[in-house]
């Protein structure tokens, strides 16, 4: 059993890294739920309208974008929940592309969906008038409010110091 004092060192040391570690991550990623009627993938008006007014304001706030994520999701008992999942989040591209003209390399579509475990019925009385819910993700490309990093494609290293 080691002694208490030779192990005081070595808790120090871990401390003093710990707390010189960043105390948060940041990311810039933005979501959105687009919520559909249940068993359906059409994209309905309303949704359309939400979603014209988050990309006008992505835009405005981020002139690179990256990429767009699109989620596939169902909820328990909804028919056909691998096909509705891809149709869902097919839709929402098309909307991403022929309405608010994104540009198709710039979303990402899944190669398949999932059923969405049930919630709590404080949350299903929350969403109950939204429907069920499909995430759409936003990444900006640099500048946005996190540091840049290498592989960003708009990365520009600190000039060297003179």
């Amino acid at each position: 059993m080691k002694s208490f004092k030779a192990t005081l060192p070595a808790l120090i040391a871990t401390l003093a890294m710990l707390t010189a570690l960043p105390s948060h991550a940041c990311s810039p990623i933005k979501v959105i739920g687009v919520y559909f009627e249940r068993d359906s993938s059409t994209v309905p008006a309303s949704q359309v309208s939400r979603l014209a007014n988050w990309v006008i304001g992505l835009r405005q706030r981020y002139p690179n974008h990256q990429a767009f994520y699109v989620s596939a999701s169902t909820e328990p008992g909804e028919q056909a929940p691998d096909r509705l999942g891809l149709d869902r989040a097919r839709n929402i591209a098309r909307v991403l592309q022929e309405n608010l003209q994104i540009a198709p390399a710039k979303i990402e579509l899944p190669e398949r969906s999932y059923v969405e475990a049930p919630v709590s019925a404080y949350l299903k009385q929350l969403e109950k008038s939204q429907g069920v819910r499909v995430d759409l993700s936003f990444l900006p490309a640099c500048p946005h409010e996190c540091s840049c990093q290498l592989g960003d494609p708009l990365y520009k290293p600190k000039a060297p110091k003179q």
